[in-house]
């Protein structure tokens, strides 16, 4: 059976780590998009973002997304801001199965601080501020990531995240 999933969620949300182990439960390749965009232009994310700017890395985001999403089955976890530009959720929901990994900005918080050196959008904000740029980021990606056609809680662990999901697909007849 052909399984096509796309992960969506703000940064931190878990969408790489419970997209591996889904696939792994499922035995379909996992992507992630960060790392299929590397891969398509040689470049990193990050380096892309500092060097080429926001509207270059979104149109090299559609691009690489669009190719994965012509494959037949897989998980993808796709970029915090993937759903929120050009028509890319709808693009997604209409060719794959979507969640929405849902988290709470404390949470977010919490796994961010740790790693935030590593992501660009966050590295250059002070660790006091974090919690609040998060919250109203969120805020803004919210109506986005909602359009997805299930929102799971994933502020707990990540067994449980993808039981749930595998529950849902199960339950659900769609299928691409």
């Amino acid at each position: 059976m052909q399984r096509k999933i796309v992960l969506l969620g703000y940064m931190g949300s878990g969408k790489t780590t419970i997209g591996r182990k889904l696939a792994n439960e499922l035995k379909v390749p996992f992507w992630d998009l960060d790392e299929v965009i590397g891969q398509m232009y040689g470049m990193s994310v990050s380096y892309m973002l500092v060097k080429k700017g926001e509207i270059f890395f979104r149109e090299c985001e559609q691009k690489a997304l669009n190719v994965v999403l012509q494959n037949n089955s897989y998980i993808l976890a796709s970029g915090g801001g993937t759903p929120c530009y050009y028509n890319n959720v709808d693009t997604i929901n209409s060719q794959a199965v979507s969640f929405y990994l849902q988290c709470s900005p404390s949470v977010l918080t919490q796994r961010l601080l740790p790693e935030k050196q590593n992501r660009p959008l966050i590295a250059e904000i002070e660790d006091e501020f974090l919690h609040e740029f998060i919250s109203k980021h969120l805020f803004e990606r919210i109506p986005f990531y909602e359009k997805a056609h299930h929102t799971i809680d994933a502020n707990g662990d990540c067994d449980s995240i993808v039981k749930e999901m595998l529950d849902r697909l199960n339950q659900n007849s769609k299928v691409f």
